[in-house]
């Protein structure tokens, strides 16, 4: 049975608004519509249309990295279709389609949707010496909670037990319990905060990243949106102060990727928190920003 094509539905919404010749293109944007963990603000599931609205009415051009993506294109492959209510359900469907498609030569960027898809995903693209790159305010780091297993605020520790000691590293984490850290601390994952970012600066996390990652074959990236400051992204579930600006996540997710990088999400994007779409905007912003890089990456 080919899951893809029983689970990933096309959409009439594309991001773009182009719907690009997927033999022509080497990057594909996936919308994961789930959001039934959320404890604060639901409204994620809706997030990836929100998005492929929000980038119709943005330039394709990356000045950063001298790359037209519109010559190149991002093939939009539809969503994911998920079982609202029933997270087993979804996580199994998401990693089912996931394992039909990692075996390709593209960039696969996975749109939602709340944070614990990303469980879903890695455990579709697991292999050996697979590392997590998270930027995130939170660090997702609880064993259950609010008696659930498989959360929004679980997903990290999920993840660890699949990927072991030190497979994690964090960027822009600012709000946690004091279980989460000691948990950070005894598992060996390692985290820079925004108070560390902020005092040492990008090129510094930079460093500490690549030599990290030199434990590892293959980096999967995931984005909490809410690793940004309110006041520039405003629409996500669990709004934390004091986050990152717009220029400093551009830039760090530029730099952070490199040629083991094959796969990344974006997620607890809101639209029902964003009623002037800034963080619709920014989000389409990323994704031109990250596929324009990965074409560098890949034929440099």
């Amino acid at each position: 049975m080919a899951y893809k094509e029983l689970y990933l539905n096309p959409k009439p919404l594309v991001f773009g608004g182009y719907l690009w010749l997927r033999e022509k293109t080497s990057a594909s944007f996936i919308g994961v519509p789930f959001d039934s963990t959320v404890t604060y603000k639901p409204g994620s599931r809706f997030g990836p249309d929100h998005v492929r609205i929000a980038s119709r009415n943005i330039e394709l051009y990356s000045l950063r990295n001298q790359i037209d993506v519109e010559e190149i294109g991002i093939y939009d492959e539809g969503d994911i279709v998920t079982v609202i209510g029933d997270v087993e359900k979804t996580l199994d469907r998401i990693e089912k389609v996931v394992k039909e498609l990692v075996n390709e030569n593209r960039l696969y960027i996975f749109v939602g949707g709340e944070h614990t898809i990303t469980y879903g995903i890695v455990r579709g693209i697991y292999r050996r010496k697979l590392g997590v790159v998270i930027l995130d305010a939170h660090l997702d780091l609880r064993n259950d909670y609010l008696g659930l297993k498989y959360s929004h605020a679980t997903v990290m520790k999920r993840i660890s037990e699949i990927l072991g000691a030190g497979s994690l590293f964090y960027i822009g984490t600012r709000a946690v319990s004091k279980e989460e850290l000691n948990e950070a601390s005894r598992l060996g994952h390692e985290y820079i905060s925004l108070y560390t970012i902020r005092r040492l600066g990008i090129r510094e996390v930079v460093k500490r990243f690549l030599k990290w990652s030199e434990n590892f074959d293959n980096l999967h990236v995931s984005i909490d949106i809410d690793v940004l400051d309110p006041s520039v992204a405003p629409g996500v579930s669990t709004p934390e102060p004091e986050g990152l600006n717009s220029w400093e996540l551009l830039e760090l997710v530029n730099e952070l990727l490199n040629d083991k990088v094959t796969s990344l999400d974006i997620v607890e994007y809101n639209p029902l928190n964003d009623p002037s779409e800034i963080t619709a905007m920014l989000i389409s912003k990323l994704i031109v920003e990250i596929v324009s890089k990965y074409v560098i990456i890949k034929y440099k």
